[in-house]
This record gives C-alpha cells, structure tokens and sequence, in this order.
C-alpha cells in the first residue's frame, strides 16, 4: 500500500504536467481552488483519517482480545490472515500517505493556475473511498466475533488443505513393506528447538538413494523437538558422517510456532480449541461445541474419502528407503474427539450430539478399516455419557444412539454402491 501511494503520487503529477490548467477549471468534478484551499482540505483529510485510522487500529486490537478470550489464542492467526481488514487497514494508511506527499507540494500562496489539481481531486477521492472502507471494515469486523463465522472460517481452511490430498481409489495398490533397517543404526540428533513445520520427505529418498542408506524418521510436523531428541536413524551405521547428518537435518524445518501445511492435526487442533472454550465453565456454551462437531463431522467425512499419502519412500528398486510416521484416520479421529468427549461427558447433549456425529460419519465409510476408530470412539463417547448422565431418560437416549450408530456401522459397506459415494436419481430403481 506504501508503495502504491507513491506509484499515484507520482501519476498524479504527471498528468497534472499534461493537462491544460484551463481544461482543468472547466470541469466542475476537478478541484480548482487556491493553493491555500487545496492546503486546507489536505491539511482537514490528513487530520480527519489519522483520527479514523487510530479508531479503526483500536478497535481491531480489542476484537483480538476478545477473541483471544473467547476462542483461544491461536484463533489470532486467522484474524490477521484475513484479506478484507488488512485491506481496509492499509487503504487508509496508503491515503494519509498519499495526502502528506501532495501536501508538501502545495503551498499557500500558489496561484490557481500552478495548483496540482488532479493530484488532490485524487486525495479527496481516495478519503471517500476510506469513509466506504470504514462502512465495510465495521461490517466484517462485527461478523468476525460471531462464533459460527469462526468455526466456519477454521473449517474453510481444513476444508482447503483436505481438497489437495488425492481422492481415495479403491483399486489402488498396498504400501509398500515396512522399512526394515540392515544391521547396526546411528541416530542423528536434533539441533534446533522448536516445532517440526516441514519434512522434506523426497529430498530425503533422494539422499538415500544417492548413497545407498535406509532412513527412518522420529517425528512428524507438529512435533515439538528439542536439541538432543532423536531425529532419524540411519543404517548402515557405517554410512553416517557430518555431511549426511546435516542433509537429514536440512530436510527436516523446524520452526518456532506450528504451520498448517502438513499437519492436518493443527487445523482441527484449533477447532476443537473453539469447543473446548465453550464447555469451560467460565463461558458455558454448549451450542458453540455443537456447532464444532458438526464441522468436525464434516472434516472427517471428506477425510474419508481422500487418500492420506504414506510417508514411505522407495527407491527405483523399489526398496523403502525412507519412513516417517504416518498420519491416519484414527489419529485425526482422536484429535478431533478425545478432549470434546472428556470435557463433555458430563453435558448429555454434547454426548448425543457426539454420538450423533459418529451415526452420520458411518454413511461415509469407504473401506474396512474405517470401522474400527469409529466404533471405539462410539464405544468410549458412550460409556463416558452413561457414567455421568442421572437422569433415565438421558440414559436411554444415549444407548438409543450408541445403538443405532453401532448397526450402521456394522451394515455400512454392505449396502452396494453406497460405500463409493454414489447417489442414486429419482428415476433410479
């Protein structure tokens, strides 16, 4: 936005340069004043939108808080990710900047005649756009507390970062063997402190093939590691010099704070944070946690119907050359329900709403062993409700649910075609 304020300035000047002073005074829209007018309103804008600038930085900052509060500190990243308040941030900024370059251009006793008047036409032009920018910058920044604007928001970009796995093939081809390591290993230690962001996996295999090593991974992204912890072993043991300890250690980023792109788990991570927030005692929200476990829901649903890449590397003998740790579906189950059902348990409707979920994930079950997490965290959402629910009825809905989820779990890819996604018209019989 600086640099677009000087970009205008300068293009205002030129085309002052080469338009008639007489054209100019002509048109009724086109600033034709003094150089002590022109001054004055520049002076009265400059004023005028560093005072809203101040407003609109002041009232972001307490929007952060609050939200901070509400849903939990690592929810400020998506705020101050958001295209719309930086924009409108950054236009009054790129206006006052505009303003106090004519401003030192024009001087008051300036005849008419010598008064850049394109370049404060623009000034004021671009101080209304501010006044417009403020209308839409109270708008989006209202909806942004609303907690279902949130978790939507949360949910886009899990819902972005699943779209770029493949799409699960029924017909495609088993892993290869578990990497198996010959003879003795050394380990290579990390360096850094911090979070695992990025693991180059294929300029590891390449590594490996080049000198004809197996590499197994300690960590995944989103780990926290600190000097000392294993990071990789390698074998043969004989193979391991400065030079290949700090390739491995190369291809491993770490950083000071998580990042989203291969760490599912840190996107579903912050929407249960939202749920989490809501069951504490202090806000006591439970229709918010609602709202989170049916996008959770629908998470794990596009989840299943896409291919989580293995970590496995194969050379082109097709020998494992690299293996890191996997991430799988019953992981991502376990992150995005273990801590709603602990905190949860004793709320019966956060349990059915639970159990609920868990009954619609079955409709989109793709391949045996998706059955398996499911009916163990059906089981535990459950057992946990049982435990704390007094009320009979409670009790009975609960089962009544568990019941009903656990038959079709259990019918989920008998029923032909429906496993695959398929949808069946009207005209189908």
């Amino acid at each position: 936005m600086l640099v677009l304020a000087v970009a205008l300035r300068e293009a205002a000047a030129l085309i002052d340069a080469r338009v008639d002073n007489e054209v100019a005074l002509s048109l009724w829209w086109l600033h034709s004043g003094s150089g002590d007018d022109a001054r004055n309103l520049l002076s009265t804008l400059v004023g005028a939108l560093i005072t809203m600038a101040s407003v609109m930085f002041s009232i972001t900052m307490v929007v952060l808080s609050l939200a901070a509060n509400q849903f939990g500190s690592r929810l400020i990243r998506t705020y101050m990710a958001d295209t719309r308040t930086k924009v409108s941030l950054g236009w009054f900024v790129l206006t006052i900047v505009y303003c106090l370059l004519i401003l030192r251009t024009v001087y008051t006793d300036l005849p008419p005649e010598e008064v850049p008047h394109v370049a404060v036409t623009l000034g004021l032009a671009l101080a209304l756009v501010c006044v417009l920018t403020l209308l839409l910058f109270l708008h989006v920044i209202a909806r942004s507390m609303v907690a279902d604007d949130v978790i939507r928001r949360v949910a886009g970009e899990l819902a972005a970062s699943l779209a770029q796995l493949p799409k699960r093939d029924s017909e495609t081809r088993p892993l290869a063997a578990p990497l198996e390591h010959d003879g003795p290993v050394r380990i290579v230690r990390a360096g850094r402190e911090g979070y695992v962001q990025t693991i180059d996996y294929e300029a590891l295999c390449a590594v490996a093939c080049d000198r004809n090593i197996k590499v197994q991974i300690h960590c995944k992204a989103g780990a926290f590691v600190c000097p000392g912890d294993w990071l990789a072993e390698v074998s043969p043991a004989s193979a391991m010099g400065s030079s290949l300890a700090a390739a491995i250690e190369g291809s491993v980023e770490i950083g000071a704070r998580r990042t989203p792109t291969q760490d599912i788990e840190f996107l579903v991570r912050h929407l249960v944070d939202v749920a989490l927030r809501a069951l504490s005692p202090g806000i006591n929200d439970p229709r918010t946690a609602t709202v989170v476990i049916d996008h959770l829901r629908a998470t794990l649903a596009r989840l299943m119907t896409r291919e989580i890449r293995s970590t496995r590397r194969c050379g082109p003998d097709g020998t494992v050359r690299v293996q890191g740790i996997d991430t799988t579906f019953a992981a991502l189950l376990d992150e995005a329900f273990n801590q709603i059902r602990q905190v949860g348990a004793a709320q019966p409707a956060i349990v059915i709403h639970l159990l609920g979920a868990i009954d619609r994930l079955a409709e989109h079950i793709q391949i045996p062993e998706q059955k398996a997490p499911l009916t163990e965290h059906l089981t535990l959402i459950a057992e946990a409700g049982l435990r704390k629910a007094d009320a009979p009825r409670d009790r009975a809905d609960i089962e009544r649910k568990r019941d009903a989820a656990l038959r079709k779990i259990a019918t989920a890819l008998s029923l032909d075609g429906l496993n695959k996604g398929e949808r069946l018209d009207a005209t189908d019989e």
